[in-house]
């Protein structure tokens, strides 16, 4: 790899990258007028390419993870780098002192299979795409394993007459903003605690949701885009909210004005002070889509108003029967097949 002087008086030298598929030789050369600049350069190049070679030969899965971390963390989100990072620490112990050819998807399945006894399926689920992501990154190699069956989250719904006296226990509270954002417009919290004095139009009524506050490995808040494309949007805001937001805009106070983690706690004792199930505020923007779902809002307009990217994730994972509708429906069928009887 000594560099060669050219009739031009420049420096070149070759470097070998190894061999096509069809077995030619492959090199790439490094011309530059400094002898020592093209022999440094192409020193680099060597290195790199022999770190490369490594990567598929003989890195383990430890490393791998992290490497992959490092690499996709201008990308992913916070949250999913904070749970990638956590999968290292705390999961897939036994695996990660193996290079990565020896993840077979009999080891993976052995590894899912411990993992299962333990935690969650969404947990193994996630730690399952970590696996593969990793191996799809820096291999070509396949795994297939079977998965526990994943368990659909029961979501606690209000019913009208629950939801107004929760409507009523907000107001002039510090937490009504935010909660109100999350129950009347079905905004995640991670928009609600971006959303500036800006986003809010009041000539339109309308409020723009095209960013998101959330913490990041360090658990300090930052501000990102959007957890998706269609997760920016804008929605019209009902008088009644429109009304608050224009009041803080005027106090100049923040729409969020307390703790990130004070609407929910607040939230959690107005439940048990007037009675009411259990919610989180996750589940007021499910009840969003459950009233879109009751009130016959078309597919296309319930996904922009919730900003899902699919009508799939938005029926199978938000959209609920609301209590006392389900109770009236089961009323309606039971009379139906009791009058077939008489």
């Amino acid at each position: 790899m000594k560099p060669t002087k050219l009739p031009s008086g420049a420096w070149r030298c070759r470097v070998y990258l190894g061999k096509s598929p069809e077995g030619k030789p492959i090199y790439k050369s490094i011309t530059r007028n400094d002898y020592y600049e093209c022999l440094t350069e192409a020193a680099q190049l060597a290195k790199h390419h022999h770190e490369t070679e490594r990567d598929q030969s003989t890195l383990t899965l430890g490393e791998a993870i992290d490497k992959y971390i490092s690499i996709k963390d201008g990308v992913l989100s916070p949250a999913t780098i904070r749970s990638y990072e956590s999968i290292h620490k705390h999961h897939l112990q036994p695996e990660l002192d193996l290079p990565l050819h020896k993840i077979s998807s009999n080891v993976a399945q052995a590894a899912i299979n411990r993992e299962a006894k333990d935690f969650s399926p969404k947990t193994v689920l996630n730690i399952y795409r970590l696996l593969t992501a990793v191996l799809n990154q820096f291999t070509d190699q396949k795994i297939s394993v079977t998965l526990p069956q994943q368990v659909t989250k029961d979501h606690n719904t209000l019913t009208e007459e629950q939801l107004k006296t929760l409507i009523t226990a907000l107001q002039g509270d510090k937490s009504e903003i935010p909660l109100l954002l999350a129950l009347f417009l079905g905004l995640r919290r991670s928009e609600i605690l971006a959303l500036e004095h800006d986003d809010y139009d009041p000539e339109t009524k309308q409020i723009s949701v095209n960013k998101a506050l959330v913490p990041n490995k360090d658990q300090k808040f930052v501000i990102k885009t959007t957890k998706t494309q269609s997760s920016q949007r804008k929605i019209s805001v009902p008088p009644y909210l429109a009304e608050r937001l224009e009041a803080r805009i005027n106090s100049g106070e923040k729409f969020c004005s307390v703790a990130p983690e004070r609407p929910y706690k607040r939230l959690q004792q107005l439940c048990e002070r007037y009675g009411l199930p259990s919610i989180t505020m996750h589940d007021l923007r499910h009840q969003n889509a459950s009233i879109m779902l009751k009130l016959g809002v078309p597919d296309k307009y319930a996904m922009e108003r919730g900003g899902w990217s699919s009508n799939q994730t938005m029926k199978n994972i938000y959209q609920h029967t609301m209590t006392n509708e389900r109770e009236t429906i089961d009323s309606r069928m039971n009379d139906y097949f009791e009058s077939l009887t008489k």
